[in-house]
């Protein structure tokens, strides 16, 4: 699929916006390709962009007590923006898992954006809306689940992420350590061998 295309394509899955002003965003958005390993934000570094992931894979992290503590992926079709728009250092890296391709935006492209298209305020503010409520939605799963459900969970809403993610970094999203994470899946295998999850080949 051409570029532009699957950019098209991914935009069109915002359904509050009709096909004219999703034309316009595809030809005014900003792409760029990133190799893997590239950290697009580091801690203390001050957020000035936002992204959506046309290809590819990237972590969002913490460091904590030497230890990075993975806390988001983000993969095709998925957008990611600075948890605080009031210029403050950011606590979080984000960093591309895999080779990317990803739009940019940062505050002249928005006001750009915004002028040719005022709707988009209340575009925006929805999308936010809905996301805020997501992630509330999974604090509250993620805080009530065994290790074991959260996996479950993980395998049933996003099976394609335990085939481009490192297990330590699966392990540690999950909130635990990898031979935890190696053990509930033996002892999955064990129960439901058939209807299980390949075995993660990208180790640590």
């Amino acid at each position: 699929m051409h570029l532009k295309e699957k950019i098209r394509s991914l935009i069109s899955n915002i359904k509050m916006l009709n096909k004219e002003e999703i034309e316009i965003i595809v030809k005014m958005t900003i792409v760029d390709d990133f190799k893997e390993s590239t950290l697009l934000l580091k801690e203390g570094q001050i957020p000035t962009k936002c992204y959506m992931v046309v290809k590819g894979c990237v972590r969002e992290y913490i460091i904590k007590d030497g230890e990075e503590k993975s806390t988001a992926f983000f993969m095709e079709g998925d957008t990611f923006t600075p948890h605080s728009r009031n210029s403050k250092p950011s606590k979080f890296y984000w960093e591309c898992v895999e080779d990317c391709i990803l739009t940019i935006s940062n505050q002249s492209f928005e006001e750009e954006i915004r002028a040719a298209l005022p709707r988009l305020d209340a575009v925006f503010q929805e999308i936010a809306i809905e996301k805020i409520n997501s992630a509330k939605e999974e604090w509250s799963q993620f805080v009530t689940s065994s290790p074991e459900e959260r996996y479950l969970n993980l395998l049933a809403t996003r099976p394609l992420l335990l085939d481009r993610v490192p297990q330590h970094q699966i392990a540690s999203y999950l909130g635990i350590k990898p031979q935890s994470l190696s053990r509930i899946r033996k002892r999955l295998t064990k129960k439901k061998p058939k209807t299980l999850h390949p075995t993660v080949t990208k180790l640590t």
